[in-house]
């Protein structure tokens, strides 16, 4: 009944939104309402909706991963427009923020566009957090030419509403994704769905995504990147360039015991080169815990748990499997200011991933 009442309050305010803002001499879109497939990027499968697993799935993972996947993370869209303002109003379905994560993070947009040169380029975004979150992009001083832009959506909330406006008279079209280029798909933890960056493009995955110029699909699950079959099976379900398993930062806990861990990490490369056989597959350690010094307790655990990987992962190669690969905590290299609470990387420590990150694939993709 709750779930219903939502919707309905939903699509009112939507309504009276359009209403009100609808003679103000912008033009409003909802992505969701275009015909054409494909228009949300960053997942598997050409779903007109903000979510990161499709209904099929729901009966068959664990319900916070269900819930988690209702989280926007490094889902985007893409336009092209000649307007030189931007503006965008949403509604999220959670808390605007966290404790340790600000809702620029939690619940904001970041919004890309590249220069002559095809470099990145960051617009700043004005905001306003209420019960409609606005966005509003301005880029003054710029010629009125078509361009395109990248909209990263919340890290770590549901978008149940969204509109993007531009000035009525500019050109303006929704960019669905390419058929052309295999998206590298990585299976993670809170990391990779983005604890605790500031804003959407500060995201270890989405500064990777960047750098490489490749899509992305970002299956990272707070607290729930566990290995488990269900997931595997979805991402081979995508043909990938790459396929990540960054998932020991969730795999712990006492719970998950020696024979444990090793038979997750070991059935899920299997699993994806079975199915995929010439696809690389790439295992990632625990990055560590800044607070490691003083807690032997949290270090002992994660240096156990990347020691099992590194066995399974030799093992797997004795066994004559090909294009596996492996990066090290040491090459992560988390700085001492990294993170946040001495796990979740702050801005410094998502960008010591990217790049980590990068030197590696960068090479293994050529």
């Amino acid at each position: 009944m709750k779930k219903w009442v939502f919707t309905i309050a939903v699509l009112l305010i939507g309504a009276i939104q359009f209403t009100s803002f609808g003679q103000d001499g912008w033009t409003w879109t909802d992505p969701l309402e275009s015909a054409t497939q494909g228009i949300v990027h960053g997942k598997i499968g050409d779903e007109g909706d903000f979510s990161r697993l499709p209904d099929h799935l729901k009966g068959q993972v664990r319900t916070p991963v269900w819930n988690l996947s209702r989280h926007a993370a490094g889902l985007k869209l893409k336009f092209s427009t000649n307007a030189s303002d931007i503006q965008v109003r949403y509604l999220v379905s959670g808390n605007l923020a966290m404790p340790h994560m600000p809702s620029t993070g939690v619940s904001g947009l970041d919004l890309y566009t590249k220069d002559a040169s095809e470099d990145w380029v960051w617009i700043k975004g004005d905001y306003s957090f209420a019960d409609t979150i606005r966005y509003s992009f301005s880029l003054k001083g710029q010629p009125t030419t078509l361009r395109e832009f990248d909209l990263y959506l919340p890290l770590y909330n549901e978008v149940v509403f969204m509109q993007v406006g531009v000035p009525s008279g500019a050109t303006f079209a929704f960019v669905p994704k390419s058929k052309d280029a295999l998206p590298v798909v990585v299976y993670g933890t809170s990391i990779a769905q983005g604890a605790c960056a500031s804003r959407p493009g500060m995201a270890w995955t989405a500064i990777l995504e960047r750098h490489l110029h490749l899509p992305l699909v970002n299956l990272g699950f707070s607290g729930n990147g566990q290995l488990e079959a269900p997931l595997i099976q979805y991402m081979a379900s995508q043909e990938s360039s790459l396929y990540v398993l960054d998932c020991l930062p969730n795999l712990v806990r006492d719970t998950f015991s020696e024979s444990e861990v090793k038979r997750r990490i070991r059935d899920a490369v299997i699993y994806l080169k079975s199915k995929r056989p010439t696809t690389p597959i790439l295992l990632v350690e625990h990055a560590g815990y800044t607070d490691d010094l003083i807690n032997l307790e949290r270090k002992t655990a994660y240096q156990k748990r990347n020691q099992w990987s590194r066995e399974v992962y030799a093992a797997l190669l004795d066994s004559g499997l090909s294009d596996l690969f492996y990066l090290q905590k040491e090459a992560i290299g988390l700085s001492m200011d990294a993170t946040v609470d001495g796990t979740h990387p702050s801005d410094l420590g998502m960008d010591q991933y990217a790049q980590a990150y990068a030197r590696l694939v960068s090479d293994l993709l050529k």
